[in-house]
C-alpha cells in the first residue's frame, strides 16, 4: 500500500510541534533561572546596603559599582532570555498552525473519499434495485 503523503506531512508537523514545545520548556526554565539570579542578587544589594553603616559605608560605596554592573549584567541576561522565550513562542504558534492547516486537508480527503464510497454503493444498491425491478417486471 503507498504511504499517504499528507499522513507523512502531519507526521512530520507533529514532530516539529513536539520539538517547539520541549525548546520553549527548557527556554522558560532558563528564563525562570535568570529570574531568579537577578532577584536573589538584587536582595543581596538591598542587604549589603541595609548593612552599610560606620566603617562600612566607605566599602559598600566602593562595592556599589561592581555590583551595579552585575546587577546590570544579570538583567541583560533575563531580557535575552525573555525576548528568546517570545521568539520560541511565536515558532511553536507557527508550527502548530502548520500542522493544524495539514490536518485540515486531510480531514477534507478523508470525508471526500468517504462520500465518494458512499456515493459508489448507494450506485450499486440503485443498480441491485434496478435489475430486480426488471425481473418483476419482466
Amino acid at each position: 500500500m503507498a504511504r499517504d503523503p499528507l499522513a507523512v506531512l502531519w507526521r512530520l508537523r507533529d514532530a516539529a510541534v513536539t520539538e517547539a514545545s520541549r525548546e520553549l520548556a527548557v527556554a522558560r526554565a532558563r528564563e525562570a533561572d535568570e529570574a531568579r539570579r537577578a532577584d536573589e542578587y538584587q536582595r543581596h544589594v538591598r542587604h549589603e546596603q541595609d548593612d552599610a553603616t560606620g566603617d562600612h559605608v566607605a566599602a559598600f560605596a566602593a562595592w556599589l559599582p561592581h555590583a551595579r554592573q552585575q546587577a546590570d549584567r544579570l538583567k541583560a541576561n533575563l531580557q535575552a532570555e525573555e525576548a528568546h522565550v517570545r521568539r520560541l513562542q511565536q515558532i511553536l504558534v507557527s508550527r502548530r498552525t502548520d500542522a493544524e492547516a495539514v490536518a485540515k486537508v486531510r480531514q477534507r480527503q478523508q470525508a471526500i473519499a468517504a462520500l465518494v464510497q458512499a456515493r459508489k454503493e448507494q450506485s450499486t444498491m440503485d443498480e441491485v434495485a434496478g435489475r430486480k425491478r426488471g425481473r418483476d417486471l419482466g
